[in-house]
């Protein structure tokens, strides 16, 4: 695993043979400092010139994580607000008064306008106006805060989106580091600590060798499931994997028996792997295994057009 890695190398001081770890906890400064430098690697001239359509798009978002690392490092949550989110997402956020219980939670709403306060000077003026006016409608955004996630992203503004749900993941991926007590981390599909779908499937190298976690596409923990089984139906017989060349880092692994697939990082192959910023590059092989009738488990947290 590289030295400046976001997931905390194992002690290698305890003797014997290291359990596999059921959750992973970021460390969310790393975490966010190597997307943000990943995002501004895919503006270099040399990129491809499919990438190169997106350049802007990109250069936004890596503002948009830069803030998010501003916030962790300068706005810790609250022993309240953190006790707060985990009781929200305890019940897979089925309250049907989930929107009056995120207007009442002014974390992240402070946290989405410090992000826009931050992004103000990298946007058209008038997208930056739209965007602070939404804090003069805590009603409205509290509303749209809920449906995303519910997992309704189609149900709001994918511009919009983009933003509040960087503004949630910042508040939520504090609020569940060193989470304990959770049940059925080895069947999951959604994230056992927060509830979000994952981002895509990683087989991680280093100490962890051949290890597959889950990172989760809101309060980015990983965890573990074993490797050869469907992450969405568990069935242990089906599986196939595409990849545009063999041995790629990139691949995809398929269920015959559910017709699902989830995209998978290979970080034993390719160590400078970062899950959330390579699903923005890798949507040709996305394509093709959609082609072969296999419908995408997972969620890119900057792709809500998809």
């Amino acid at each position: 695993m590289r030295a400046d890695s976001d997931i905390v190398p194992l002690d290698k001081r305890t003797p014997g043979v290291a359990a596999i770890e059921p959750l992973i906890f970021p460390d969310l400064e790393r975490l966010y400092a190597r997307r943000a430098a990943k995002l501004r690697a895919l503006t270099n001239e040399d990129q491809e010139d499919y990438i190169l359509l997106n350049k802007e798009y990109f250069l936004f978002l890596s503002h948009l994580v830069d803030g998010q690392k501003e916030i962790v490092l300068q706005s810790p949550l609250s022993a309240a607000d953190v006790a707060t989110i985990r009781a929200l997402a305890a019940d897979r956020y089925g309250d049907e008064r989930l929107a009056e219980r995120l207007e009442a939670l002014t974390v992240w709403q402070t946290v989405y306008a410090q992000l826009v306060e931050y992004l103000t000077p990298h946007l058209k003026p008038s997208i930056a106006s739209d965007l602070a006016a939404d804090l003069e409608r805590l009603d409205v955004l509290s509303g749209q805060a809920a449906l995303l996630l519910r997992g309704a992203y189609d149900q709001v503004d994918a511009g919009q989106a983009v933003l509040l749900w960087a503004a949630l993941s910042v508040c939520w991926a504090q609020a569940m580091r060193q989470h304990d007590g959770v049940d059925g981390i080895g069947h999951a599909t959604h994230c056992p600590c927060c509830g979000a779908l994952p981002v895509a499937s990683l087989v991680l190298g280093g100490d962890r060798e051949g290890l597959r976690y889950l990172q989760c596409s809101l309060c980015e923990t990983r965890w573990h499931r074993v490797r050869g089984v469907c992450v969405n139906c568990h069935s242990p017989a089906e599986i196939q994997y595409y990849m545009l060349y063999e041995k790629s880092p990139v691949q995809a692994e398929a269920c015959d028996a559910c017709n699902t697939f989830i995209k998978m990082f290979r970080l034993d192959y390719d160590p400078e792997l970062e899950a959330v910023s390579q699903n923005l590059i890798d949507q040709f092989l996305d394509s093709l295994v959609e082609q072969q009738g296999f419908v995408r488990l997972g969620f890119s947290p900057f792709s809500f057009h998809e």
